[in-house]
């Protein structure tokens, strides 16, 4: 009998043992070809500079799913749902055997289903794939239970737990309904509200919290009160809690106050849930004061505008020592669809305007062929058939740098933009993150300065924040640095140099300008800030870009349609917003101001050139300058001119070189007379203004001068394809010369055609030309030949088709 016994327990264990591998060996086959997935969608949070939420999103299956970090699982609601859903969850290996022994022993005892033995762990299973209640389902769940304990540690399936238990509706998870419903962080919720939260999953239909009537909610919250008291009571019989704990939570009322969920600030909301959509927390930089001062005074300038047939704007404000986005404004009325208020103006590509012209200036001064008080010509120019004017169609002749950039020309901008190439602006701007311009480098010429590109207001104000940091350029964020897991791609970038940014800084404070607003006029409110302003073509969008040592403000006015307003300027209705945004948001920032580097030094320069002066500059100022880089020649504004000693009649003066200058002394002298490049005298003579012109040179004179003065034909260009609509069709012969030059002498085909002054504008028709010398290169081409009364010839050829 004994023999028999062992025998038979022998096979037993063997039984067992075998039972135990094949079960074993059987999970692990089934765990490679089923393995476990959780892909589990989470609503988004968006939280403001403080941690408050300032918006929430859906997840992808429509429901109110926070995700619950384990540092918000706070050890009293641990307790509480660890007591009341499954005390062995730390000790089993998700499923209970003596639970489903219990289970299985009531259920066949009363013939029916009467205790459940779900644990934790086979619950999320559950919430992770609902299936039907049937035996074969369950061996499925047990299976799924055996792969989360693998998988996961035993805190990581209780945050499954906390996240996807239900709570009637759309609402899952114990973040959800601590938000939705009591108004705090589920780490902050009282032990009678965590007990309410975890009784309502085990019948989320009939304890739900209600939405609906008044009379619904009081039902319910008698049923979830009476329930939660019921449970207190056992926590206090067994003593999972103290009694003065449970005595205040029995005592405390259950107030339940739907509250629907914060939708602020939606531009910046639905920009960065597009751009981190898999996120389920995302610390922002925005700040609430700021970012509703934003919305308040943007929406009441807005309004007014609407009168003028303007209903769009969009604000961005960047603190400029952290480079963090304080507030984040798309358009001023999100719900204003009539006026498509859902665009993001802040992310929309636009016309630039003129805005681009301090970085320019700023180039510039880096390059050391400016500075501040350097004259530049604003005069009429051709680029290849590219003339660009200034905004008032007028022309200054010279200015300075200072005044180009305060009064926004446009001829100089052009003219420096120039200079500095085309292909070094594109770079720069693609190296700091303009994507449009990237995108189109290889479109793009000379009109970039005034704003023939696409920008938005988030890379303008970016770039301009740069000018307050001295001149290095760092990507602007909207996340918090130290917690948000290093989201965003940081990187800093050195725009342009300490000395030049203050320069341009510098210039862009000063209140003696066009674009200054004329309601500020006399007001002691202006605030201290450099400003730029920028009107595209048409007026179609209106720019003002301002900062101080704290703040950088982008404002950007105009229609989403792209519709146009003759009000719609940079200076007439973004700047006022500019100033009232600042004087509301850093109104007590007065001695903060952006200081001179020590290594940006001071000289006095010529005032009618800006260049170191020579012998003869008598009127000088102070100009800042970079030592080593600035350019330090000598001012030549003038130039020494023997001329005949006739003081009786000097319209009878004539003009001496070195070859032709009288051998008595006493028949010459030596005087000064302006020397001025070929276009600005001929901006001179077309506009009748006053100028000394060098006499007639003396006409015994020998010598044939070569030099760099060649006149220049301005009406014609070189290569250049002409139509000839019929007989009759006359061409424009126009030129640039030096200012000593008295006349010109017009040549078609090497055949003369007419002497003129430097300024007179010459007409002639190619076909009296047709008979005699017409087209007479090989090629087709026509000779077009001008020479001044000094020798100095210029020739170009030109193409001349009929279209007749």
């Amino acid at each position: 009998m004994l023999k028999f016994f062992k025998k038979t327990l022998k096979l037993l264990l063997k039984i067992v043992i075998i039972g135990l591998i094949s079960s074993v060996a059987l999970f692990f086959v089934c765990n490679y070809f089923f393995p476990l997935k959780l892909n589990i969608s989470y609503s988004q949070l968006l939280l403001d500079k403080k941690g408050e939420i300032i918006y929430g999103f859906l997840s992808e299956d429509d429901k109110w799913r926070f995700q619950t970090e384990l540092d918000e699982i706070s050890p009293t609601l641990k307790e509480t749902i660890l007591y009341k859903e499954d005390r062995w969850f730390y000790y089993h290996f998700g499923v209970n055997p003596f639970s489903v022994g219990r289970a299985a022993a009531r259920n066949v005892w009363t013939g029916r289903r009467t205790s459940g033995a779900s644990t934790i762990t086979m619950q999320v299973v559950r919430l992770l794939e609902p299936k039907p209640r049937t035996y074969l389902n369950k061996i499925i769940e047990t299976f799924r239970a055996f792969q989360l304990e693998l998988n996961l540690s035993k805190d990581e399936i209780l945050q499954l737990y906390l996240n996807l238990i239900p709570y009637g509706g759309n609402i899952e998870g114990v973040k959800s309904a601590s938000l939705l419903y009591f108004g705090q962080e589920p780490e902050k919720l009282s032990l009678a509200q965590i007990t309410a939260l975890t009784i309502v999953p085990n019948r989320p239909t009939t304890l739900g919290f209600s939405t609906n009537s008044d009379k619904d909610y009081w039902i319910t919250t008698q049923k979830i009160e009476k329930e939660r008291n019921k449970w207190l009571k056992r926590f206090q019989k067994s003593k999972l809690f103290e009694d003065e704990m449970i005595s205040d939570a029995l005592d405390e009322p259950l107030n339940i106050n739907f509250r629907k969920m914060n939708r602020e600030a939606p531009h910046f909301a639905f920009f960065l849930h597009s751009k981190y959509p898999n996120e389920s927390v995302l610390k922002t930089t925005l700040d609430r004061t700021i970012q509703q001062k934003v919305e308040k005074i943007t929406q009441n300038y807005t309004r007014r505008l609407g009168k003028l047939g303007i209903y769009n704007s969009a604000i961005l404000v960047v603190d400029n020592k952290t480079k963090e986005v304080c507030a984040y404004l798309g358009s001023q009325n999100f719900q204003d669809s009539l006026h498509n208020g859902q665009v993001d103006g802040v992310q929309a590509y636009r016309s630039p305007g003129s805005t681009l012209k301090p970085l320019i200036y700023g180039m510039a001064f880096d390059e050391g062929f400016l500075t501040p008080k350097r004259k530049l010509l604003d005069v009429p120019i051709d680029y290849d058939g590219y003339t660009p004017e200034n905004f008032d169609k007028k022309f200054n002749g010279e200015v300075s740098v200072e005044l180009a950039l305060s009064y926004s020309l446009n001829i100089p901008a052009v003219n420096t933009l120039k200079e500095l190439s085309v292909f070094e602006m594109v770079s720069k701007l693609s190296d700091v993150g303009f994507r449009q311009i990237e995108a189109d480098k290889h479109k793009l010429g000379l009109s970039l300065a005034l704003g023939g590109c696409g920008v938005s207001l988030e890379e303008l104000t970016g770039l301009f924040s740069a000018f307050a940091t001295k001149g290095e350029f760092e990507k602007i964020h909207y996340l918090q640095e130290d917690k948000n897991k290093n989201l965003e791609e940081n990187f800093s970038f050195q725009l342009l140099s300490e000395e030049s940014a203050y320069m341009v800084s510098d210039i862009l404070t000063k209140v003696e300008r066009p674009d200054f607003p004329s309601d500020y006029q006399n007001s002691k409110n202006v605030p201290k800030i450099s400003w730029k302003t920028g009107t595209s073509y048409g007026r179609r969008d209106a720019w003002s870009i301002g900062y101080n040592a704290h703040y950088t403000i982008g404002v950007w006015i105009g229609n989403f349609t792209g519709q146009g307003s003759e009000y719609l300027t940079g200076a007439q209705v973004a700047t006022p917003l500019l100033f009232q945004l600042f004087g509301s948001i850093d109104y007590a920032a007065t001695d903060e101001v952006i200081k001179q580097p020590y290594t940006l030094k001071e000289r006095m320069v010529c005032s009618e050139t800006g260049k170191v002066p020579s012998d003869f500059c008598t009127s000088q100022l102070k100009d800042f300058y970079i030592p080593t880089i600035s350019q330090s020649d000598k001012c030549q504004h003038l130039k020494k001119i023997f001329v005949s000693n006739d003081s009786i009649n000097i319209e009878n003066q004539i003009s001496y070189c070195s070859f032709c200058l009288p051998k008595d002394n006493s028949k010459y002298k030596t005087a000064y007379f302006p020397n001025l490049k070929p276009e600005l005298t001929a901006h001179y003579l077309n506009n009748n203004l006053p100028l000394k012109s060098i006499p007639p040179h003396n006409l015994n004179c020998t010598h044939v001068f070569k030099d760099k003065n060649f006149p220049q034909i301005t009406s014609l260009f070189e290569g250049r394809e002409y139509i000839l609509d019929d007989d009759s069709t006359q061409l424009l012969l126009e030129c640039r010369t030096a200012n000593d030059i008295s006349s010109v002498f017009w040549y078609v085909n090497d055949k003369f055609l007419k002497e003129s002054k430097p300024n007179e504008r010459v007409f002639f028709s190619p076909f009296e030309f047709e008979k005699t010398n017409y087209q007479k290169d090989k090629k087709g081409k026509t000779k077009i030949s001008c020479t001044d009364n000094k020798g100095r010839n210029t020739d170009i050829w030109i193409r001349l088709k009929r279209n007749f």
